[in-house]
């Protein structure tokens, strides 16, 4: 795959912080200026939110910049990753946004860009741990009695998303395309409202964070049976995945990864993840990802690359086979 994987208005939120200007020597010295801007395609207060802010306080003052964050929502991620897009390929102007506009968007409605042609991947930031839940006065204990439930009823087990076309309804939908088990998404405004529906019983069934699901499992109002991603989370240990429960191949990862602009000179590339590889090892980094639902996750650009190509044909064959379509 081309390794260029993979768009501003007056920032709503910023860290200038008087973040200290550090060291201005290798390849900081060659980016010229005192900020880096880290273009957000979302409102502030979202996981993609406190991470680019995390990322900030850290990537700024090691390139011996002033880290400075700038969310433009709208369009489903579509403003800010333009934004980022038409900006120099200089390091001045990066993006952090989730998986949705990187790989799902493409196939989903028709953009004025290419992601796969018109970003580059820098570093993997974050891995989004998500599960499947059931409300508590469901009898299914365990997946393998939701799916047995879902090919036994003629009509399809309704399951709460925050939208259509989010990840969580591809993972539905991946589900369904692997096990024969008929289901059906239904969209509510939002992760939170999401939940709530399943742990009151509106929907019997919930695909979401795993964060949002956790407090509703502890007050035993719903029942978490399985992670959607491709590996266990360090904050529920005991919980299995989807694969780990049978559905072999099955994986829905959810992810928040940094770009820059098509055409940014290789070793600042290389520069910059390093970066980000050294800030995900410290411990303040840690905690302060794990307090909001995340966890580090490390890839090289090249690492990075591979696996947008295969995150992206996953979800572009989920999208056709399942013919899903948003309105522009």
């Amino acid at each position: 795959m081309n390794p260029h994987i993979f768009t501003r208005r007056p920032a709503v939120a910023s860290l200038a912080l008087a973040l200290m200007l550090v060291s201005t020597t290798g390849a900081a010295a060659t980016l010229g200026g005192d900020t880096i801007r880290i273009v957000v395609p979302f409102a502030a207060g979202g996981s993609a939110d406190q991470t680019a802010r995390l990322l900030a306080s850290k990537l700024g003052p090691a390139l011996g910049k002033i880290g400075v964050v700038d969310n433009k929502p709208g369009a489903g991620g579509q403003l800010g990753l333009q934004d980022v897009i038409r900006s120099a390929p200089d390091g001045h102007t990066l993006l952090v946004t989730p998986n949705g506009p990187v790989v799902v968007s493409p196939y989903l409605q028709k953009l004025a860009y290419d992601p796969s042609r018109d970003l580059t991947p820098v570093a993997m930031i974050a891995f989004v741990p998500s599960a499947i839940a059931v409300y508590q006065g469901t009898p299914w204990k365990t997946l393998a009695d939701l799916i047995a439930a879902g090919k036994a009823d003629p009509q399809p087990l309704q399951y709460s998303v925050p939208a259509i076309g989010t990840h969580m309804h591809l993972a539905g939908e991946l589900l369904q395309s692997m096990t024969g088990a008929r289901l059906q998404a239904v969209p509510y405004r939002g992760t939170s409202q999401a939940a709530v529906a399943v742990a009151g019983g509106e929907v019997p069934m919930a695909i979401s964070d795993l964060s949002t699901l956790q407090p509703l499992a502890k007050s035993g109002r719903l029942r978490i049976l399985a992670l959607t991603g491709s590996r266990r989370t360090s904050t529920a240990p005991a919980i299995p995945t989807v694969a780990e429960l049978g559905i072999q191949g099955y994986s829905a990862d959810a992810w928040i990864g940094l770009f820059a602009p098509s055409g940014t000179p290789a070793d600042l590339i290389r520069k910059m993840n390093a970066e980000v590889e050294k800030a995900l090892q410290q411990p303040d980094v840690k905690q302060t990802l794990s307090t909001a639902g995340l966890e580090p996750w490390s890839l090289s650009p090249s690492e990075m690359a591979q696996f947008l190509a295969t995150d992206a044909a996953k979800w572009k064959k989920v999208i056709q086979d399942a013919h899903i379509k948003l309105d522009n």
